[in-house]
């Protein structure tokens, strides 16, 4: 048997040697083309990877500079103060040369390379870019182009719009060196070269190094102009001959292109076949000069496989078979373990998976738990006073009790939903902030006072407030104060007094909020910040919330530059919340006093627009009797005629109306010319910024956010409404 399967072995290799080297021949040929179409397809593929990076790169810079264009000052013609604006985003940014604002005359207005009002600022340097913005009102990158100092810059160009019509285009010089960088970082091989190129087909960034503003060669100049993307061979700047992949972003109109030398790309794949070539003839010798051998010896490796098998199906260990001449045999073994260790594995990370997936299960059930108690408990509160209103004689004690009890538990509920959205907002970068300059000891002291009477709480609250000037967005600022004194009266006995500290530490505005309540555990320090951590609380939930006020003082901080951060002692030994705001120089001459606030004693022409029946009524009934004359229909075309035919002062409008939105309502009445009198005021559930705008853009003198509270609304109807001359005019 063992000389038959020798002999058997031995015509089998004399009778396939030569078929196998002709196809070794052939594989050799075939992984020669595969290989250079394999380089082919990486150097095209690491392009278009390249050129999304630099696409990226300039993508950063328009938001940027699209953000810089949304500034209150630009928007307001404000220029001294939008080149201030200007001056600290340009200093943020290390690639740009200053911040350009150019009209559409191509006169520069404001350059931050220069003083405001400097004569003579000039034009700009590229005019292919500028006109581009000015005709499509879409953003661009423009050529790279010599400046007055002599540097290379490559202009990037927003719209500033106005109505939708360009107003102003603005402009930041990039420096080379960014995108320099970029290619530097892609660590080509010290014999390739590497070139990034603008539309005109001059270098931007180049290895080895040239000149921003240097042509290209002739070859490589004709085939970006026959292709966006292709591969051609021909010579590089220096003269090498090459194999050269090139491609042309559609976003930037730029071309990347890699020159491999050719010696390189053909190196490689001759290599491959001469080994390919060696390693197949060297395996039939070898299988000659060893089949004698081996024959005897094939049956006992094959049945240590078949065992090795079977063991692996039972998850036992693997021995290799004890057969030193056939290393395969063994490999196959060290394969089977290999998988075996694999499935274990496999069916290890299957079992954190399953923990991890049981664990955010719980982690789900308890917020929605947390967050069905939160709300169930005022709208228990709420569905009982209802109920006493119903059955009680107006005046009485337990009406007037019900009301308070509505009013403050529809405020805890108003707190709840807003803490969830401004979450969900800024988690998704929604959130704009509108900044001002404010003394921030003498705001933190009316936070103070508001919050207090708000709360109705009798807690002492000491304030320790130097002045100290921020340039930051009141309300937000307001949030971040009232979420930290909300936090420490939930974790402070009724007794014990709060404090609030303004002072200024070097360059920051420093506020502190003490309390000697329960303080934090060493533990949760780190994670206190986090969305929906708290501090261990029994099961009735005595101090409530979400666990969010923390998380909103956090994000909003940092969205202002600024830091937060939180100190205990421990456990029952209070604790302290930092926030750290970039402080300002205090303006010069007297602080600017706050427009007082309009008198609400006024009755005035209301028209409510709401499709919601009991939400209509009850505003309805609400401005009926603080001395309005009130109209009120359910849709967007009865308020157009509405409107027309009763003339009112003031429109309070739902936007999401049952026929056409409030939006459009708000472009017929103003198209309908009823005059600067008639106050149009957007009341709606969408409260995004984008919905603001919109309501701003369809004609809305204000936007409200539902629900709005009662004092709110009288201050607004106040404030906007038209005068009693006005009135007598019109009727």
């Amino acid at each position: 048997m063992r000389a038959r399967l020798r002999t058997r072995l031995l015509l089998l290799i004399a009778g396939t040697a030569v078929p196998l080297l002709a196809l070794a021949a052939v594989l050799a040929y075939l992984l020669l083309e595969y290989e250079r179409e394999t380089f082919r397809q990486g150097a095209i593929g690491r392009n278009r990877a390249f050129i999304s990076a630099v696409d990226a790169e300039i993508r950063g810079h328009i938001q940027a500079l699209s953000a810089l264009a949304t500034s209150a000052a630009l928007q307001q013609g404000d220029l001294r103060t939008f080149q201030e604006d200007a001056i600290r985003v340009a200093s943020s940014q290390p690639d740009w040369m200053g911040v350009i604002l150019i009209d559409t005359n191509g006169n520069q207005l404001v350059n931050t390379g220069h003083p405001f009002g400097s004569p003579g600022l000039g034009r700009p340097n590229e005019t292919e870019s500028f006109e581009h913005v000015l005709r499509t009102g879409a953003p661009t990158v423009g050529l790279v182009t010599k400046g007055s100092r002599g540097l290379y810059a490559v202009p990037v160009r927003v719209p500033v719009k106005d109505g939708g019509r360009v107003r102003y285009v603005l402009t930041a010089p990039v420096k080379p060196q960014a995108f320099q960088r970029l290619l530097d970082a892609q660590h080509f091989p010290s014999t390739w070269a590497a070139g990034l190129l603008d539309e005109s087909e001059h270098f931007v960034a180049r290895i080895p190094s040239r000149a921003p503003g240097d042509s290209a060669s002739d070859d490589f100049t004709a085939a970006v102009r026959r292709a966006s993307e292709g591969w051609f061979r021909g010579r590089t700047l220096e003269g090498a001959d090459t194999f050269t992949a090139h491609r042309t972003s559609d976003f930037s109109k730029w071309t990347v292109g890699v020159a491999i030398p050719a010696s390189d790309f053909y190196g490689a794949a001759y290599r491959t076949g001469v080994y390919m070539g060696f390693g197949a003839l060297l395996s039939v010798l070898l299988a000659v000069g060893f089949a004698y051998r081996v024959g005897s010896r094939i049956a006992r490796p094959m049945a240590s496989l078949a065992t090795a098998a079977r063991a692996l199906g039972q998850k036992r260990a693997i021995m290799a078979p004890d057969v030193e001449s056939i290393d395969e045999v063994h490999e196959v073994a060290r394969a089977l373990d290999e998988a075996r260790d694999a499935i274990r594995e496999r069916e290890s990370l299957r079992d954190r998976e399953e923990r991890a997936l049981k664990m955010a299960d719980k982690a789900k059930d308890e917020f929605l738990a947390m967050l069905g108690h939160e709300l169930r408990n005022p709208l228990s509160a709420i569905t009982a006073s209802a109920q006493v209103l119903r059955l009680a004689k107006p005046g009485d004690a337990s009406a007037v009790k019900a009301h308070h009890v509505i009013d403050r538990q529809t405020r805890q509920m108003t707190r709840l939903v807003e803490d969830l959205l401004d979450v969900s907002r800024l988690a998704v970068g929604k959130v704009a902030l509108h900044p001002e300059r404010f003394d921030l000891g003498e705001f933190a002291e009316r936070v103070v006072h508001t919050w207090r009477e708000g709360r109705r709480t009798p807690r002492e609250v000491r304030l320790r407030l130097a002045p100290v000037w921020v340039d930051a967005d009141r309300g937000r600022v307001e949030q971040i104060v009232t979420n930290l004194l909300d936090n420490a009266d939930k974790f402070s006995l009724r007794h014990e007094a709060i404090e609030v500290r303004v002072v200024q530490d070097a360059g920051d505005a420093v506020l502190e909020v003490w309390d000697w309540g329960q303080g934090i555990a060493p533990e949760l320090l780190g994670a206190i910040f986090e969305a929906f951590v708290q501090a261990p609380q029994d099961f009735a939930r005595a101090r409530g919330g979400l666990g969010l006020g923390l998380t909103l003082v956090k994000r909003l901080t940092e969205m202002h530059g600024g830091k937060v951060t939180a100190h205990s002692d421990g456990v029952g030994k209070g604790a302290c919340f930092t926030v750290r705001l970039p402080a300002i120089p205090a303006p010069e001459g007297e602080p600017v006093e706050h427009r007082p606030r309009a008198s609400r004693g006024q009755a005035r022409r209301i028209l409510v627009v709401e499709d919601n029946d009991d939400g209509r009524a009850m505003l309805e009934a609400m401005l009926t009797l603080e001395g309005h004359d009130v109209h009120s229909v359910p849709n967007g075309v009865s308020a157009v005629a509405a409107a027309r035919n009763w003339k009112p002062d003031v429109a309070l409008l739902d936007i999401g109306l049952p026929d056409i939105d409030g939006y459009e309502v708000a472009r017929r009445l103003r198209a309908a010319g009823l005059g600067a009198r008639l106050k149009l005021v957007a009341v709606s559930g969408y409260g995004q910024s984008d919905d603001e705008l919109r309501a701003y853009q369809a004609g809305f003198d204000m936007h409200l956010t539902k629900p709005v509270s009662p004092d709110f609304l009288r201050d607004v109807l106040a404030a906007l409404a038209p005068a009693e001359p006005d009135r007598a005019s019109d009727d």
